[in-house]
């Protein structure tokens, strides 16, 4: 949620699989979004950017950064998952080069059934990846991790049909606010039965279509917990809840000196 990339290079060596760079809530702009991407992605890490919402701009900008994959917060209908996957992909190659010579041999076109409107022409996506642009713009569409976070009502009614659209590869449960659409305070989900139902409703969505589901998880313990209940991805706190957590615990052992200080 911090901007800089060398924050975003020092979680990345400390063993995770993925950072995730939020650009929803997260202070970080586009500029930062950028470094951040490169940073963690030299340390053979994955860039994911959470992007604010499911516009083209934020897609385009967050794909043509290098990020191995986008996070979109409160997906709520299949409709807007699928603008969500045209907007991420590139138009699928249906044609030939023709040869300028008389009888060439067979060329094999790509046969791929994503196939959307995004614009080719960054100069920096292929390079994240370590591939030529030729390269990226031939495999991207198979090699880009498309999320959507189910964490409105709506969502959460229309979850099986979000999951059956081809190209969204992971539902992401965001807790707090699907615990505030249900009408719940959002900070107590864990306690709230209906909340935990839901939860399992968009687990057993993404698994009978054949996808990933993820949860948002702010300690290891809930990790386990989640990836025994069967979860496939877990992210794990953030910089902003590290940060206030080591120092809040640090200064309470000090509050001895602090209270009573000798002078």
């Amino acid at each position: 949620m911090f901007p800089g990339a060398a924050l975003a290079r020092m979680i990345a060596q400390i063993g995770y699989d993925f950072v995730l760079i939020d650009c929803e809530h997260g202070n970080i702009d586009d500029s930062a979004m950028h470094a951040a991407v490169s940073a963690v992605a030299a340390e053979g890490v994955s860039p994911l950017v959470r992007i604010p919402a499911p516009d083209n701009v934020y897609i385009k900008r967050a794909l043509d950064s290098g990020a191995h994959g986008i996070l979109c917060p409160s997906m709520s209908t299949a409709k807007e998952a699928r603008s969500l996957v045209s907007y991420a992909k590139f138009p699928a190659t249906t044609k030939v080069v023709p040869s300028m010579f008389p009888n060439p041999p067979p060329l094999q076109v790509p046969n791929s059934k994503l196939s959307g409107i995004r614009g080719v022409g960054s100069a920096f996506a292929h390079a994240v990846f370590r591939q030529t642009m030729a390269d990226y713009i031939r495999t991207a569409n198979r090699n880009t991790f498309i999320a959507v976070q189910i964490e409105t009502l709506e969502g959460l009614e229309n979850c099986e049909e979000i999951a059956k659209v081809d190209g969204i590869d992971l539902l992401f449960i965001g807790p707090n606010d699907l615990s505030s659409s249900l009408g719940y305070p959002p900070l107590e989900h864990e306690a709230i039965p209906e909340v935990q139902e839901a939860i399992k409703r968009v687990l057993t969505a993404a698994h009978e279509a054949g996808k990933y589901a993820g949860m948002f998880c702010t300690a290891s313990e809930h990790v386990h917990r989640r990836f025994e209940q069967g979860f496939d991805l877990m992210n794990l706190g953030g910089d902003v809840v590290a940060l206030m957590e080591w120092n809040e615990a640090q200064l309470k052992k000090l509050s001895d000196i602090r209270i009573n200080p000798p002078f």
